[in-house]
């Protein structure tokens, strides 16, 4: 499956200048950010487990499956 931002990606790049901030806000700021990711993840959980499950199987190839490999 393409990556549906593929060809943006490839003909720009995105520079964000970083401003200087306070610990505090630093903090303040990765709080966030981690909460919008835990929120993100609970609702769309799925959806991403059936991504990468599907990717998993189409990378499977079941001739070069030896069986019980000690490796």
């Amino acid at each position: 499956m393409k990556h549906p931002f593929a060809t943006i990606l490839r003909r720009s790049q995105v520079v964000l200048t970083m401003p200087r901030l306070s610990d505090e806000a630093v903090i303040e700021i990765q709080d966030l950010l981690h909460q919008a990711l835990d929120l993100f993840e609970e609702h769309y959980g799925d959806q991403i487990d059936h991504f990468y499950q599907s990717l998993h199987e189409q990378a499977h190839d079941p001739a070069l499956d030896l069986g019980d490999s000690p490796f």
